[in-house]
């Protein structure tokens, strides 16, 4: 006897409700397979300034005492383009933000102000405490576990500690800082030490933590060889663009940076890039200073760069190679200075006639 179709309905939803009929079996339900988080990308290559101290702390740093916010730019200070030129050539890190106007006519009324910060792998076994007055500075911040030496004066204010193997040095400098005060004016030292040890606080444990092949930057190939103020140095060419009265006792003396331990920051960037002075003197007196790095024409392009721009102006070398660049600042005498890149040298020269001086060492170079 058949059931028709609805009698066996009722018939299967009765059995299903004990045994579950002739349905499909339900599959357990099953947790969604975890997903990892994507990692965060590892930062490669040299550490960048702006890795070093974030833009934020750089603006705190150079805000003026109106409390107005500043918009810092890159930009080198006319002063330290030669001992920055020489910190890159080393394998070093140099870092400068510039507020204000920019470097002015010498000696003119400006609001401008830089911020420096730099780093010299491998010389913090040569760290010594800042410099002030005739003796290395008392004053110290501690700085992420670190001792930092600070220093204030009529140049602005300084902090230096070595960190990561290396040596740090950070500077706050500005216009009229012994005159009207510049945009800094009422502010005290103690507030401008404050903000030097923020900037500390924000790259000493970048420098700390970061891997060792983060903290290698490129570096040209410097000088193996002795000092010798010979050749494209010969005192007969120096002697006679100095014009020189007849008769009177020429002496150049040659230098090497690291024939004592370094005093200064800038004495150890020295040391590292291996430069060395001619120093010259007529009848016992100084007149010249001629600074060679060898090695180092490459950087001259750092003169292109704001701001060191706008304190040199580039003169002609006559019959010098194509590859032969000459700046000055247009002084005269005592405080004329002239940097000269030919071959693969580079010269830094300080005194009476070193625009002529740069032409005599063209002229003698082979």
């Amino acid at each position: 006897m058949r059931l028709n179709a609805a009698v066996a309905a009722t018939a299967c939803l009765v059995l299903f409700s004990l045994t579950g009929c002739l349905a499909t079996p339900v599959a357990a339900p099953t947790s969604s397979p975890s997903v990892s988080p994507t990692p965060e990308p590892v930062a490669s290559g040299p550490l960048t300034c702006d890795e070093l101290v974030p833009a934020e702390v750089v603006a705190a740093a150079l805000e003026g005492a109106d409390g107005v916010a500043v918009e810092p730019v890159a930009a080198v200070k006319e002063s330290v383009a030669f001992d920055q030129a020489l910190l890159t050539g080393a394998g070093g890190l140099a870092c400068s933000w510039r507020v204000g106007a920019g470097m002015p006519e010498y000696n003119a009324p400006s609001d401008w102000a830089y911020l420096t910060v730099e780093l010299l792998p491998g010389a913090g076994a040569q760290w010594v405490p800042l410099a002030m007055g005739d003796g290395p500075s008392t004053m110290t911040r501690p700085i992420d576990g670190t001792e930092a030496s600070v220093a204030g004066g009529d140049a602005g204010w300084r902090l230096s500690a070595p960190v990561a193997g290396g040596w740090m040095q950070a500077t706050l400098s500005a216009a009229a800082l012994t005159s009207t005060g510049g945009r800094f004016a009422g502010l005290g030292a103690e507030t401008m030490m404050d903000r030097l040890a923020q900037v500390g606080e924000a790259a000493l444990p970048v420098l700390q933590e970061a891997d060792a092949s983060r903290l290698t930057w490129p570096a040209v190939a410097v000088r193996q060889g002795d000092a010798l103020c010979a050749g494209d140095l010969d005192a007969t060419g120096i002697q006679d663009a100095l014009g020189v009265p007849e008769g009177s006792a020429v002496e150049i003396v040659a230098s090497e940076p690291d024939a004592a331990a370094p005093g200064s920051f800038e004495e150890a960037v020295a040391a590292a890039a291996r430069t060395f002075t001619c120093d010259v003197r007529v009848d016992g007196k100084p007149v010249l200073v001629i600074t060679t790095a060898r090695g180092f024409a490459s950087l001259f392009d750092r003169w292109s760069a704001s701001d060191v721009n706008l304190a040199f102006t580039p003169f002609e070398l006559a019959d010098a190679p194509a590859d032969a660049r000459a700046v000055g600042n247009g002084a005269e005498n005592r405080a004329a200075i002239a940097y000269l890149a030919i071959g693969d040298s580079l010269y830094a020269i300080e005194g009476a006639a070193a625009p002529a001086v740069a032409q005599a060492i063209v002229s003698q170079t082979s």
